[in-house]
């Protein structure tokens, strides 16, 4: 049994399979190996042949032979470098595909990600948006109202009101030790859920 050939036919099969579907980078780089390997093989296989070819004492015969063996193992060499060229080649495309793959795994993740996020979005902003909007006019109102009170009309030894944001987050001030605390009456942003150039925001109100 020639097991060389049987070699040979094992790689040739491989390197064939490496341009059909299933084909993974990964074994593609280790076929590019072994590939590399059976040229160097190959190479020295064909300095042996040549130089028994070269052989003064071989008859006509066994130097055609020889001769026939020298060109077989030497095209054996050419076709392995092509078809190591070929496999590079290929070893890139398929690890730009597999790039390509987890680029989509990544992408449907997100997309899936944004649709679940949107509809919880579309489920809530609408009417916390609303709710807020309405509650803000009224303690802003109820502020002014406590501002006149506090200036111009506290009863008698009464103290002075605190606005109804800093008694709902627990404040005493909105300045301690020179650090301003943002207001939510005055910072807050909150835009209209469904967008209007003349009326952008449903907090605070336009105009």
């Amino acid at each position: 049994m020639n097991t060389v050939g049987i070699a040979h036919s094992d790689l040739d099969d491989r390197i064939t399979a490496a341009f059909g579907n299933g084909a993974t980078s990964r074994d593609v780089a280790a076929l590019i190996k072994e590939t590399e390997a059976a040229i160097i093989c190959s190479s020295d296989a064909a300095e042996r042949a040549r130089k028994h070819a070269l052989d003064p004492l071989l008859s006509a015969e066994e130097v055609a032979d020889a001769r026939r063996q020298m060109e077989d193992v030497a095209f054996r060499g050419e076709r392995l470098q092509a078809a190591v060229t070929r496999l590079r080649e290929r070893l890139q495309q398929l690890n730009a595909q597999e790039e390509d793959q987890r680029r989509w795994v990544a992408y449907n993740k997100a997309k899936a990600k944004r649709d679940e996020l949107a509809a919880e979005l579309a489920d809530i902003y609408p009417g916390f948006a609303q709710r807020l909007a309405e509650l803000l006019p009224r303690i802003a109102g109820n502020d002014r109202e406590i501002e006149y009170i506090n200036n111009h009309a506290r009863p008698s030894g009464a103290e002075r009101l605190l606005v109804a944001e800093l008694v709902g987050r627990g404040l005493e001030g909105f300045v301690k030790n020179s650090i301003q605390t943002p207001r939510i009456i005055e910072e807050l942003r909150l835009p209209a859920f469904k967008y209007s150039p003349h009326d952008p925001y449903a907090w605070p109100p336009s105009g």
